[in-house]
């Protein structure tokens, strides 16, 4: 039977070093082979600092001395200045831009990763996710570290037989899973502009799923009365004196267009609120772009 390739473990640190150490030693007991841990923490505190040093001592002795490598990867701002804490709406920006960055670049040099997201702030936890969701293959997986009885307050390093932790895999419904066009995202390194460009192919494929369901599904007499309706809002009655037809007509082209939208889009039912939402979108995007021409 083949052995597993090597793999890296990017963990972020609180107060407690065990949290790292348990983790790393859970996954090789799984005959995972973590060549590398990386963990990604703040300064500035002692209590912080102790847990820094407890791991530098621990990697410098078996089991892991000669087999595992530690990367310590510190929070810093712009100037380069550690992070003393996740709390302000700044220092969130730049502990998300440091545990993106950690798993970018690992994924850049085609490491196979195991993220443990059970220290530090529980912000961390939810830019771990977010993190996970732009960058994950298939075969890299995301954990939280479940602990019980007197492990943690023991302050042992390595679990012992009988201890009660775990390791408690998280699913991750990928990006690149749901959409190959997403695999782009990969290339860019600040979690921000990853985000933005994410906003805006969700958009552009709102877009096209309008465009698509007018163009193709609808009549040419659908389409008159759903683009008034989507862009005025307009009652039945003033739709039909608008388009010189009767009110029967109207109901019925609307009728239509409801029907044939929920089978679109995959809905149990399309009613005419809904209906403007799906393609209001679309219909702004048109009125700018004839606004454009015309000017």
């Amino acid at each position: 039977m083949s052995l597993p390739p090597n793999c890296t473990l990017i963990a972020t640190l609180g107060t407690e070093p065990q949290v790292v150490t348990a983790g790393l030693d859970l996954l090789l007991a799984q005959n995972e082979a973590v060549r590398r841990v990386e963990v990604v923490h703040t300064g500035g505190n002692a209590a912080i600092e102790q847990a820094v040093n407890a791991l530098r001592e621990a990697f410098a002795a078996p089991p892991y001395r000669g087999r595992i490598a530690l990367h310590l990867t510190p929070i810093c701002d712009e100037r380069g200045q550690v992070v003393e804490d996740v709390e302000t709406p700044t220092a969130i920006q730049w502990a998300f831009r440091a545990l993106y960055r950690s798993v970018w670049q690992a994924k850049r040099q085609g490491e196979r990763l195991h993220l443990l997201l059970a220290g530090g702030r529980k912000t961390l936890s939810v830019f771990a996710l977010v993190t996970a969701q732009l960058l994950f293959d298939e075969g890299d997986h995301l954990w939280h570290l479940y602990s019980g009885g007197d492990f943690l307050t023991s302050r042992r390093l390595h679990p012992q037989r009988g201890d009660d932790v775990h390791l408690i895999p998280i699913p991750v419904p990928l990006r690149e899973a749901l959409s190959p066009a997403l695999t782009h995202l990969r290339a860019v390194e600040d979690p921000y502009e990853a985000l933005e460009r994410l906003a805006r192919l969700d958009l552009e494929k709102r877009v096209r799923e309008a465009q698509t369901f007018v163009e193709r599904d609808l009549t040419q007499g659908e389409r008159r009365v759903v683009a008034r309706l989507v862009r005025e809002g307009l009652s039945d009655e003033a739709l039909a004196r608008a388009l010189h037809l009767s009110r029967r007509t109207v109901e019925q082209h609307l009728r239509s267009a409801y029907a044939k939208a929920a089978v679109h889009w995959g809905l149990e039912n399309v009613n005419r609120a809904q209906l403007v939402a799906l393609l209001g979108l679309y219909f702004q995007y048109q009125n700018s772009e004839n606004t454009g021409k015309s000017a």
